[in-house]
Formats: C-alpha cells, sequence, structure tokens
C-alpha cells in the first residue's frame, strides 16, 4: 500500500474552493461526513456540536437559503474535508488520538468564525418561528 502524505489545513482549504463550486459535491461530502461523526460521536463530544452547525449551515447554503462570506464557508468545508481524510497530521487509524486533530481543526474553526455561527444560530430560529407561524395560519384557515 501507498503511504499518502498527510493532508494539511491549508491544503484542505484549497479543496474547498472546489466543493464549494459544485453543490452535488459538497452534498456527497456532507452525508459521508455526517455518517463518520455519527460513528465517532463519543470521541467528538466537545466539537461535535460545532461540526453539526456546520452541516446543517452548508446544507442551507447548498439549498440557497443561508448566504456566508466566501472565506468562512471555505474554512467550514475545510474542516469537514480536514475531518474527513483518514491521512491527516495524525491518521485516523491510530485510535482515539486520530481524531485528536480532527477535533482541534474542528474548534479552531468554530471559534475563528463564531459570529458566523451566531448569525447561523438566529437564522435556524427565526426560520423555525415563521415556519411555525406560517403552519398555525394555514391550519386556523382550514
Amino acid at each position: 500500500m501507498k503511504n499518502r502524505p498527510a493532508l494539511t489545513f491549508e491544503q484542505a482549504e484549497i479543496r474547498a474552493e472546489s466543493y464549494l463550486r459544485h453543490k452535488e459535491k459538497l452534498l456527497w461530502l456532507l452525508e459521508k461526513a455526517t455518517r463518520k461523526s455519527a460513528q465517532y460521536y463519543e470521541f467528538l463530544l466537545a466539537p461535535w456540536e460545532s461540526l453539526q452547525i456546520f452541516f446543517r449551515l452548508l446544507r442551507a447554503h447548498v439549498a440557497g437559503n443561508f448566504c456566508a462570506p466566501a472565506g468562512s464557508l471555505s474554512m467550514v468545508v475545510a474542516a469537514v474535508i480536514y475531518f474527513l481524510s483518514p491521512f491527516d497530521l495524525i491518521p485516523d487509524s491510530i485510535p482515539v488520538l486520530g481524531l485528536v486533530d480532527d477535533a482541534s481543526v474542528l474548534t479552531f474553526v468554530a471559534r475563528s468564525n463564531l459570529t458566523l455561527i451566531s448569525n447561523f444560530r438566529n437564522w435556524e430560529i427565526l426560520s423555525d418561528k415563521a415556519l411555525t407561524s406560517s403552519r398555525k395560519h394555514q391550519t386556523a384557515a382550514e
């Protein structure tokens, strides 16, 4: 088996641009990352919530429902790519330790984008309230 060089976050950011240009590719990445996050939930307790927010944010972006700065989106996609890569700074095949660097990258990206995350969470709440209100009015009209 051929040894792969370790993926750096900078390399993941470069790859992120391609995913952001192709919605189908980004959705595939999200599906794959969602499965991996479910598999390693116990090891990702601290950054797991941030990762789930990243997934929802990117799905909302792909659907055209939420806009975010390109640089922030690139960092979020790069974090997902890094999380998925089995050959990063600490290979995922090393039990427990293999996810430490992934968790660190997820935490770094979340902390670097606190305003984006806050804005997205507020948007989710407002969108949910608007949807709930719309359904109540529709039910009352029937």
